[in-house]
């Protein structure tokens, strides 16, 4: 990327990536070779001018990874699939808040949002339907979401402090728990009973989510390389984040 990398994917083949820059423009990379797939896509269409809905905020990948939803500045969100091809049915209920982050549930039936006025919703994933919520969190904003495994708790990501909830009821089960930097993406192990979380000065931390303690040092810190996104692949393996150095680390 020429730009900030601020959101990515990995794809479910282990091999792709799909990535977000401040450019505007999705891209799908090829993790053996580092090469560009295609053509980049993004806020413009062919005939259209200036994206009115504003730029994209918030992306997160279907758990059948063929969908990438998208959280839109003014509260929209939409669906693309994985070669940049929009899906109809975009959809909106977040009372004017911007939509900062998104979580798919494992089954698949539901998606969770949370917007810069610290509110969650969890909503019926093919019609956009409210199902539980507006959840409350102890958060200014929710800049991150993470389902559990199992879909029955989410954990909700604030500038300094992580909130577990139930995902049928909406109660608050954990936190606030206080992290000592501004977080701006968290993400749940899909084998492992493991949250990382990643933010300002670079920090990329791991948490034990059985006895919500750090698992040793952080594994990554650049005081000038805010990062912005974190990822795990779908066997748990490897960890990828991008951030403010343009470029996107797998561990």
């Amino acid at each position: 990327h020429n730009e900030i990398v601020l959101y990515l994917v990995f794809l479910h083949d282990n091999v792709h990536i799909v990535s977000y820059s401040d450019s505007g423009t999705m891209c799908k990379w090829n993790c053996n070779t580092g090469l560009l797939v295609g053509e980049p896509w993004g806020d413009k269409g062919e005939d259209e001018g200036e994206d009115e809905r504003g730029e994209i905020i918030a992306l997160v990948i279907s758990p059948d990874g063929k969908t990438i939803v998208c959280g839109r500045y003014d509260g929209s969100v939409e669906r693309w699939d994985t070669d940049g091809n929009m899906i109809e049915d975009e959809w909106a209920d977040h009372d004017g808040g911007r939509v900062k982050s998104l979580s798919w549930s494992p089954s698949g039936d539901y998606i969770a949002s949370g917007t810069d006025k610290g509110m969650v919703l969890i909503h019926k994933a093919e019609s956009g339907e409210i199902e539980v919520g507006p959840i409350e969190t102890k958060h200014d904003q929710v800049g991150s979401l993470a389902y559990s495994p199992s879909g029955n708790k989410i954990a909700s990501g604030g500038w300094e402090s992580i909130c577990i909830f139930d995902t049928k009821t909406g109660q608050l089960i954990i936190g606030p728990v206080g992290h000592d930097h501004d977080l701006d993406s968290i993400a749940l192990s899909p084998k492992y009973n493991v949250l990382a979380c990643v933010g300002d000065q670079g920090i990329a931390q791991l948490w034990d989510t059985e006895s919500y303690q750090p698992l040793g040092e952080p594994f990554s810190q650049d005081y000038y390389n805010r990062l912005h996104h974190v990822s795990f692949s779908r066997d748990g393996r490897y960890i990828t984040h991008g951030g403010d150095n343009n470029k996107i680390t797998l561990w």
